[in-house]
């Protein structure tokens, strides 16, 4: 059980100070053997697992394992002071992201930089389910925030204007209104990958490694890796002395080893690894694929 801190968040202020005390929090290695282990914190069209919360991170990072219901979006918005990740796991999701519209498809991967605009929907018959996260962590407040509003029959956005700038999220006023970095090229461009095979290979022998984002495309900030192993490649170590790191397993079964103990995972295993922290994955079946991201603190 996650220990939260129980401080309100009712102005943009508040949630500034919120960030500073999970800074003063322990961040301690974390492994879900699926992503029923995560934090329901969903709302009218979305069901939403929180896999990872500022309080067990230092702040560092939030992670979600989300399902969009048929129908489902959010109008264009940006966030002034936090960057966010995709990869989309399944379904067909339109989006729109700094200047770029764009579909993505399973194993589709989006970097949104802070003070960029971005908008979702998802148009299909089916279900769409997203892996998200962003960092420095406390993103997850919005959403309870927006859980606590549907409970008390408040599901539109322009309702959720007020509370949503408390947890810095800015929602547009018109489809014409521009973030600071729509647009822009350099350290603060936004990227989309729409299929694995488009990155750039950084393959070794018995290791299919496909590099979403690198750091000198995101400021130094982060590094995101799509792997794919077969099964006669020995174990894939994972962690950094300088970073904190987190994987994500997108198919099949594997042998996770942290802390000396060996635990059998399978679709939708999530694991957290702080600075100086390793852990290892290896293939229990012909193929095992994973999505591993490493960002860099401050």
């Amino acid at each position: 059980m996650v220990a939260r801190l129980q401080f309100p968040v009712d102005s943009a202020e508040a949630f500034a100070e919120l960030r500073r005390r999970f800074l003063k929090l322990p961040a301690k290695p974390k492994l879900l053997a699926t992503r029923d282990g995560g934090i329901d914190i969903s709302s009218p069209g979305r069901q939403s697992l929180s896999l990872l919360v500022g309080e067990e991170s230092a702040g560092v990072l939030y992670a979600t394992d989300v399902y969009l219901s048929p129908g489902f979006g959010a109008p264009p918005h940006h966030q002034p002071t936090e960057d966010e990740l995709w990869y989309l796991l399944e379904g067909t999701l339109d989006a729109r992201i700094g200047m770029q519209t764009v579909t993505l498809a399973p194993g589709s991967f989006a970097y949104i930089p802070r003070d960029t605009t971005h908008t979702f929907r998802n148009n299909g018959t089916a279900l769409v389910r997203l892996l998200a996260w962003n960092a420095p962590g406390g993103h997850e407040r919005a959403f309870e925030a927006m859980r606590d509003k549907a409970e008390a029959g408040i599901t539109d956005f322009p309702s959720l204007r007020e509370v949503l700038g408390h947890h810095g999220i800015d929602l547009h006023r018109d489809a014409d209104e521009v973030a600071t970095n729509d647009g822009v090229g350099g350290a603060f461009a936004s990227k989309v990958v729409r299929e694995r095979t488009h990155a750039r290979d950084a393959s070794m022998p018995g290791a299919d490694i496909r590099v979403l984002l690198d750091a000198s495309e995101s400021a130094g900030r982060y590094e995101v890796r799509d792997v794919m192993l077969c099964a006669a490649t020995p174990s894939f170590r994972l962690g950094d002395e300088r970073a904190h790191a987190c994987f994500y397993i997108v198919r099949g079964d594997a042998d996770v080893t942290l802390d000396r103990r060996t635990h059998a995972v399978g679709r939708g295993a999530f694991g957290y690894l702080p600075c100086g922290f390793e852990a290892t994955v290896a293939s229990r079946g012909d193929e095992l694929q994973f999505v591993t991201w490493t960002t860099f603190p401050d």
